[in-house]
C-alpha cells in the first residue's frame, strides 16, 4: 500500500508516481539575508531581507517492474521540467501554495531519489480568497465603517505573516467623478476632486449622434451671418472659405488666401425639448483627427459651444501655427466681457497625435475622442481621461447650449495639416 500524502505540482498529482514520500523539508520561515558593514569590532547592521527558500523531499518511485518504474520516472522528469515558478501544494497544508522551480541536481538511484525545489519569493501564499463586504463586516475578515462625512473606513484582518495587497471593488450609490483610497503610506486618487458631488443624474437623453455624411450634411450647415470667428489670443479668422464632408468627416474645402488665416464654418442648432427649452446641462463627445504629413503643415481646428444669443460658452481648439513637430490643444472659456479667455493648453505631437512618446495617440485615426461637459456653472474639458473643470462665475448656471460651431482655418501660403477632420459628434442632455 502506498504511503504518500497528496502532492500537486502545477495542478498535477505527482504523488501518484511515488510509493512513499519521506523527509519533507520546508523549514520554518524563509532564509534571511542580512546586510552588514565591517567595523573594528563586529559589524554594523544595515538591513535584512527575505531570501529564497528551499523545499525538498525523498521519495521511492512507484512500480513493481522496470518498465513501470521507468515510465513513472520519465513522467516525473517531464512534470518538473518547468521554466518559471509553478504552484506546489502539500495535502497536509492545503491552504498554502508555494511557487517553485526545480533547483540543483534531482538525484535518483535505483528506485529512490530526492526532489529539491527553490521558492524564489521565499514564502507561501494562501489558496483561499477572502471577501470582505457589507454583509460579512465585523466578522473574521474585517470591518467596514460608514463615516458621518460620507467616507468609508475599512479594517482588514490579515491572518497571514506578510503584508497583503487587496483587490478593491467599489460600486457607488450616487453619481460621482472622484474616488480616493487612503492607506497608511499614501493615497490613490481616481478622477477629479471637484466632481465628488454625489449628485445623482436623474435622466440622460441622447440629443444627437452624428457619424455619417448624411448626418453632418443635414445638421451642420453653413452660417453666412457670421463673418469672423471669435478671437482667442489671435484675431478672429475671416470666415471666407468653405468646409464640408469629405472622405471621413468635416474637412477643408475651397480655401481663400486673402488673410493670414482663412477659415470656414458650419453651424448645428441644438433641438429644443418638449417644453421648448434648449439643453442646460450637457455632455458633448466628438472624434477629431489631426495628423500632419510633414513639419511644414499648419492648421487650426475649433469647436465653439454657444448660448441662445450666439455668445460663446467654451471652445475646443487644436492649433499649429508654424513649422515644427508640436501642436497645441487649447481650452477657451467665456469671460465677463463676453470674450473667450484662455483656460488650459496641452502640447502633443502633430505627427503621431501622442502627448508623449509612450502615450496613446489622442488624435490619430483609431482614437481622437474628446469630451466637454457642462453641469450647472461648471464646464469640464477632458484631457487624457482626466477632467479639467472651470467655474463660470460670469455666466448663470441656467445658461443653455443652443448652437455648436465647427471652424477650420488654414494659414496663408502654408499647407494644411493633412488629416484634419471632425469624424463624429455626439451630444447628451443631462437633467434638462
Amino acid at each position: 500500500m502506498n504511503k504518500t500524502m497528496k502532492i500537486t505540482l502545477d495542478g498535477i498529482d505527482i504523488s501518484k508516481l511515488f510509493y512513499s514520500v519521506t523527509n519533507i523539508k520546508r523549514n520554518i520561515g524563509s532564509n534571511w539575508v542580512n546586510t552588514t558593514s565591517p567595523r573594528l569590532q563586529g559589524v554594523d547592521y544595515i538591513y535584512n531581507a527575505l531570501g529564497s527558500k528551499p523545499i525538498s523531499f525523498d521519495y521511492e518511485i512507484n512500480g513493481t517492474f522496470f518498465d513501470e518504474i521507468n515510465a513513472n520516472k520519465e513522467l516525473l522528469a517531464k512534470y518538473i521540467n518547468v521554466k518559471a515558478p509553478v504552484p506546489l501544494i502539500f495535502n497536509d497544508e492545503p491552504n498554502k501554495v508555494w511557487y517553485v522551480v526545480p533547483d540543483g541536481e534531482q538525484s535518483f538511484e535505483q528506485i529512490t531519489g530526492t526532489l529539491t525545489f527553490l521558492v524564489p519569493k521565499g514564502y507561501a501564499e494562501s489558496v483561499d480568497t477572502k471577501v470582505l463586504n457589507n454583509d460579512n463586516s465585523g466578522g473574521e475578515n474585517g470591518t467596514i465603517i460608514n463615516n458621518a462625512d460620507n467616507s468609508v473606513s475599512v479594517l482588514i484582518n490579515n491572518n497571514g505573516t506578510l503584508p497583503i495587497y487587496p483587490t478593491i471593488k467599489v460600486t457607488p450609490t450616487s453619481e460621482t467623478g472622484y474616488f480616493a483610497f487612503l492607506g497608511q503610506n499614501g493615497i490613490l486618487e481616481i478622477g477629479n476632486p471637484d466632481e465628488a458631488d454625489t449628485t445623482t443624474a436623474k435622466s440622460q437623453k441622447l440629443v444627437c449622434d452624428f457619424k455619417t455624411k448624411s448626418d453632418f450634411e443635414t445638421n451642420f450647415v453653413p452660417d453666412t451671418s457670421w463673418t469672423t470667428s471669435w478671437p482667442t489670443n489671435l484675431e478672429g479668422m475671416p470666415l471666407n472659405s468653405t468646409i464640408a464632408w469629405k472622405d471621413d468627416g468635416i474637412r477643408i474645402g475651397a480655401m481663400a488666401q486673402s488673410s493670414l488665416w482663412n477659415a470656414g464654418v458650419l453651424r448645428y442648432e441644438v433641438p429644443k425639448d418638449d417644453l421648448g427649452n434648449y439643453v442646460k446641462d450637457w455632455h458633448a463627445n466628438f472624434n477629431t483627427l489631426y495628423i500632419q504629413k510633414n513639419l511644414e503643415q499648419c492648421g487650426r481646428f475649433q469647436i465653439h459651444f454657444a448660448d441662445e444669443n450666439k455668445q460663446p460658452l467654451a471652445c475646443f481648439e487644436i492649433y499649429k501655427g508654424g513649422v515644427g513637430e508640436n501642436a497645441t490643444l487649447n481650452f477657451w472659456l467665456i469671460g465677463g466681457d463676453k470674450k473667450l479667455k484662455h483656460f488650459k493648453n496641452h502640447t502633443f505631437s502633430a505627427t503621431t497625435g501622442k502627448p508623449d512618446k509612450n502615450g496613446v495617440p489622442l488624435f490619430a485615426a483609431s482614437h481622437g475622442g474628446q469630451a466637454i461637459v457642462k453641469q450647472g456653472n461648471k464646464i469640464s474639458f477632458y484631457w487624457r481621461a482626466m477632467a479639467e473643470t472651470y467655474l463660470m462665475d460670469d455666466v448663470p448656471a441656467s445658461t443653455k447650449l443652443a448652437y455648436v460651431y465647427v471652424v477650420i482655418g488654414k494659414r496663408q501660403y502654408y499647407q494644411m495639416v493633412a488629416d484634419t477632420s471632425l469624424r463624429s459628434f455626439k451630444l447628451m442632455n443631462l437633467n434638462n
